[in-house]
């Protein structure tokens, strides 16, 4: 069996096996070529953070089950092409960074050499991914909570609350640049144990509203009476149980267009980590 070595411009040196007849058995190439050095193609490396699929013209899709994720695709040199980036079920894309801007599904680019681009996806219940009203979602103390309805500007109504015992208002008009706010949550105990949880525990520290860019500087929802029926007066429930009713807060009006309730959400085999539920 012979062996004869052609060497490129490019210091590759291409082995090529011949055997006694000249036929050719195998074809081995010894300075690492790969799908990377395709001719007519470049690569674009996607760099995934969070659940979700890419997909690129001409090149197929990859999904990253497991975050971080990195994969490149070759793409036609100089030819249009169209990237496409799909959330998993319940997650949301939220930006674009490197080849690609922005946060739109659909990227459309024209390569003439390696590129790099990113693409983030963040989980149900994320500030930037809050639940919406009316989903339901077990948090931190075996409960699960649902947003029924908020009322961002509920002055007027919390005003109108009167003190059963003395016919009084039961509630101060809120001072200047500040509001009342209704938020209209159903709790229900799902709890592993046969004894009855009090609501308080639930709602101590656990049904504060954060506005964007001040999430550390929560609001607590006992600072007013709400109108009945009160979430906050259901006493004791026993597993399965479900109480509705209103929560009320005072806020700050230039908060009042990026308020979510504040969820704390059971961990799965570890600690339990911050949710939170939109109120639009």
């Amino acid at each position: 069996m012979g062996q004869s070595a052609v060497r490129f411009g490019s210091g590759r040196r291409l082995v090529i096996l011949l055997g006694i007849t000249g036929a050719l058995f195998t074809v081995i190439a010894t300075a690492g070529a790969s799908a990377a050095s395709r001719p007519g193609t470049v690569p674009l490396k996607v760099r995934i953070t969070g659940l979700g699929t890419v997909s690129v013209t001409g090149s197929g899709s990859f999904t990253c089950r497991e975050f971080p994720c990195v994969h490149t695709f070759h793409v036609a040199k100089g030819r249009r092409i169209l990237v496409r980036a799909s959330a998993a079920k319940g997650w949301k894309l939220t930006k674009w960074a490197g080849a690609c801007k922005g946060s739109r599904p659909k990227c459309s680019l024209r390569l003439k050499g390696w590129r790099i681009a990113s693409v983030t996806f963040v989980p149900p219940g994320n500030w930037l991914n809050p639940y919406p009203l009316g989903t339901a979602h077990k948090r931190a103390g075996d409960w699960r909570v649902k947003v029924n309805s908020a009322t961002i500007d509920a002055t007027s109504e919390v005003e109108a609350v009167v003190d059963p015992d003395t016919g009084d208002p039961a509630n101060d008009a809120p001072p200047a640049g500040s509001q009342y706010t209704l938020v209209n949550v159903s709790l229900t105990y799902v709890g592993a144990g046969g004894f009855p949880s009090d609501i308080d525990s639930f709602l101590y520290g656990l049904s504060q509203l954060g506005a964007q860019g001040e999430v550390s500087g929560l609001y607590p929802p006992d600072f007013c009476d709400p109108p009945q029926p009160d979430a906050d007066s259901g006493g004791q429930l026993a597993k399965g149980q479900t109480v509705t009713g209103n929560l009320c807060y005072e806020i700050a009006s230039d908060d009042a267009s990026t308020l979510r309730l504040l969820g704390l959400a059971a961990g799965t085999g570890g600690p339990p980590y911050l949710v939170w539920f939109a109120l639009r």
